[in-house]
């Protein structure tokens, strides 16, 4: 049903949405939003939600204009895009971007989550119950915590490939370097009080750069 909803909005509100969004002279846009909306912002995602304008794809490109947004925020989604695509991505996110435009991007912090498993197995640490997904399986044990954290708790149908599979992981370090070979610069880690929508708590990075 869902994929009925996202077929017709696409082919018959979305060009309107796209007209009317495009008068604005300050826009923002959140790519891979949840069913809430955050104040003022456009949405895009891969399927139709309360807080979706546009639909698409983002592994195979935005289809949005160059120069168009002050500041575009996206919340836990690149971990769901292929890390050897990551790159692309992040271009996309440059272009559309107008000049001076401040990208925020939160993920989950890859090397953080790692060294938790690490010290976990080898250690007796139980730095990992510090994030609240430990709770997620009955024994608490570590290596499902990690398995969740770095591939998913699944969908609730266990469907293969399903959109909520991670596919790609990153450092502090690692995301820095991509954002700066893509063109971005003024790179800053933010803090969780920075969160615009929800707030991932112990294991979120949020990066925040300039076009």
């Amino acid at each position: 049903m869902i994929f009925i909803k996202t077929h017709l909005y696409k082919l018959f509100a979305e060009p309107f949405v796209r007209y009317k969004n495009s008068k604005k002279k300050t826009r923002f846009l959140e790519i891979g939003p949840g069913p809430k909306r955050l104040s003022d912002f456009e949405g895009l995602n891969i399927v139709k939600n309360h807080a979706t304008d546009y639909i698409a794809d983002v592994a195979k490109g935005i289809p949005l204009k160059d120069n168009s947004f002050d500041i575009i925020y996206t919340s836990h989604f690149l971990e769901h895009i292929e890390w050897y695509k990551t790159e692309f991505v992040l271009k996309e996110m440059y272009r559309i971007l107008k000049k001076g435009g401040i990208l925020e991007l939160w993920v989950p912090d890859g090397l953080k989550i790692a060294q938790a498993f690490v010290n976990g197995e080898t250690q007796q640490s139980n730095d990992f119950t510090k994030d609240g997904w430990w709770k997620y399986n009955d024994e608490h044990d570590v290596c499902k915590w990690f398995n969740g954290r770095i591939f998913t708790y699944g969908d609730g149908q266990k469907i293969k490939g399903h959109w909520n599979s991670h596919l790609s992981a990153f450092s502090e370090r690692y995301l820095v370097n991509l954002l700066k070979k893509t063109g971005f610069s003024n790179i800053t880690k933010m803090e969780n009080s920075e969160c615009r929508g929800y707030d991932h708590g112990w294991i979120n990075l949020g990066i925040k750069a300039q076009k």
